[in-house]
């Protein structure tokens, strides 16, 4: 049972075949790092999103809370 397996999960790879013994790059590095840029810049918006919607619905639900215990009782 604690044999090593080879369970068929392959490397991504960026390169497509070109010809005998040649391969062929999808992007260029220039590009890659462009696409690592913009998943950065929007990992980071929805990360910010996520806390303005966190902190309004705190606010929200103090307000509710505040109104019902100081207010009605």
């Amino acid at each position: 049972m604690n044999e090593a397996h080879e369970h068929g999960i392959q490397s991504q790879d960026v390169t497509i075949p070109g010809g005998p013994g040649k391969t062929q790059l999808h992007f260029t590095p220039e590009e890659w790092e462009q696409y690592r840029q913009n998943d950065k810049s929007a990992a980071r918006s929805v990360v910010l999103l996520m806390g303005g919607i966190f902190t309004i619905g705190l606010i929200l639900y103090s307000t509710v809370a505040y109104v019902c215990w100081f207010r009605v009782m």
